[in-house]
């Protein structure tokens, strides 16, 4: 195939680079790829989540990933990426045990990714413990306000 200089309107190769009469440079659009982490892939057959490959075929139905074929080996697996708001969920967690006032919100921001099921699941998760340890917190403050370990009259604001 052959591609025109856009200056001089010289055809040129496909491959080359410059333009061999005036010297344009051609731009070469690489295509751009996106580098991806699998964790896991999935099953087509059940949509079991399987981790280890070394099987060669789903542990949950039977159903084998590779078949060969008149010396072409077919595989049936379909991957499955890695959440891209992973910082999100790894800092939900830490926030929903420490800071669970703060968890709550990683929680929300986790389970608003639309078409990140990770990432939603981990919120719902980060959700409810972000509630039960704020709830423990509630708790050990009325216990200690209760047994007198704390004055609640030292720390009135008006």
């Amino acid at each position: 195939m052959v591609k025109r200089c856009p200056q001089c309107n010289t055809e040129t190769d496909d491959d080359s680079r410059f333009c061999p009469k005036c010297g344009y440079h051609y731009k070469i659009e690489e295509p751009k790829y996106r580098r991806i982490q699998v964790k896991a892939v999935q099953c087509p057959q059940c949509h079991s989540r399987i981790y280890n490959l070394s099987y060669g075929f789903c542990p949950k139905c039977g159903f084998e990933f590779q078949t060969k074929k008149d010396n072409v080996t077919y595989n049936y697996l379909e991957v499955v990426e890695q959440s891209e708001h992973q910082n999100s969920i790894i800092y939900g967690y830490i926030l929903s045990i420490l800071i669970p006032f703060i968890g709550i919100f990683f929680a929300i921001y986790n389970i608003t990714r639309k078409g990140d099921a990770e990432a939603r699941s981990a919120g719902i998760n980060q959700l409810i413990i972000s509630l039960v340890f704020f709830a423990l917190d509630l708790s050990y403050i009325y216990l200690f306000i209760k047994a007198g370990a704390v004055n609640p009259n030292k720390f009135k604001l008006f």
